[in-house]
């Protein structure tokens, strides 16, 4: 019959640290305000799919805003402010999976956009991957303040804020 000789022992730690990233899948959209009806009935970006991936390893906000309180044309500041585009968000999929999402999981479907960060997005727990539409939409209420413009692109720089909890 074997005997025990002897026996060692090891203590295995695991480190956890609070791991949040926040990425962008379309660096550049656009609105088209080409035809007549656009300037009657507004326009959009169309949905873009994905357009926020959020990573957390705990619960999290999103907050989006507007780099300044009106657009720039030629790199000029204009009066054309951008609280004239509504950012529609809805739950997207998640990296390599069909995992629905967290319970508890909000999403503001609309917001005026603004200079000052509004959330959009709260979960109650941690994901790896999480991905949001957005459609950025000019509404038919707003469609007026494009009139009488000078022709060209107008833009902002739009930033979306991951805030853990």
């Amino acid at each position: 019959m074997a005997q025990n000789i002897g026996s060692a022992q090891t203590q295995v730690n695991v480190t956890i640290a609070q791991v949040q990233s926040i990425q962008v899948s379309q660096p550049t959209v656009n609105i088209n305000m080409t035809q007549p009806s656009h300037f009657i009935l507004g326009n959009s970006s169309g949905q873009q799919s994905n357009h926020i991936r959020v990573s957390s390893s705990t619960a999290y906000q999103v907050t989006v805003k507007a780099s300044t309180q009106y657009f720039s044309y030629n790199g000029n500041n204009t009066t054309l402010p951008v609280n004239t585009i509504a950012v529609k968000t809805a739950t997207g999929n998640l990296t390599n999976s069909n995992t629905a999402p967290p319970a508890g999981l909000q999403v503001v479907p609309q917001i005026m956009l603004s200079a000052l960060p509004t959330t959009i997005i709260t979960s109650p727990s941690g994901e790896w991957g999480r991905g949001f539409h957005v459609n950025y939409v000019i509404p038919e209420t707003k469609s007026p303040s494009y009139l009488n413009r000078e022709a060209g692109t107008y833009s902002t720089t739009v930033m979306y804020t991951l805030i853990p909890q």
